[in-house]
């Protein structure tokens, strides 16, 4: 028995070393080896079909590690239909030009898609720049009894926006 585990072993090592790659050159001058990854030569993720569940892609990173920019930080346009509604930097001041706050809020719907607020009887606003996140709601706010602003909240991430829909 001895001679026959003389033989099978060499042969368990060398069909090891083949299973693995058998790749020794260079391991006594490279501190770090390095490995090829299976997963490079086969994609993880699908390929959608054309036009379905194409998604925006994120900004691209530089060598250095730091994030260009890309889609994901240009603001989407500003709506074609609806009055203009630009976005009011300086809330305090906005509302202290009327006698009183506003007192009357309405919801109105927001879409994503066509970046309008609608508030039905109140009319369509274009909010400039619109909303951004996930989970918006919108509401119209009168004060003195005239239309005066719209706010916009979103969800994700969290935020606040009020917009001049005079």
């Amino acid at each position: 028995m001895p001679v026959r585990l003389g033989i099978i072993v060499p042969f368990i090592v060398m069909v090891a070393a083949t299973a693995c790659g058998g790749d020794d050159e260079g391991v006594a001058t490279s501190p770090t080896p390095t490995r090829t990854a299976i997963a490079s030569r086969v994609s993880a993720t699908p390929s959608p079909s054309p036009g379905i569940d194409e998604k925006t892609p994120g900004p691209a990173d530089t060598p250095d590690g730091e994030p260009t920019a890309g889609l994901a930080d240009t603001p989407p346009p500003v709506a074609v239909t609806g009055k203009p509604a630009p976005r009011i930097e300086d809330v305090p001041a906005f509302f202290a030009q009327f006698q009183n706050p506003p007192q009357d809020e309405r919801q109105c719907v927001y879409n994503p898609g066509t970046r309008v607020i609608d508030c039905s009887v109140r009319g369509v606003y274009a909010p400039d720049p619109p909303p951004t996140g996930q989970g918006i709601e919108c509401f119209f706010m009168m004060a003195d009894g005239n239309p005066a602003a719209a706010r916009c909240e979103a969800a994700s991430p969290q935020s606040t926006a009020y917009y001049d829909v005079r």
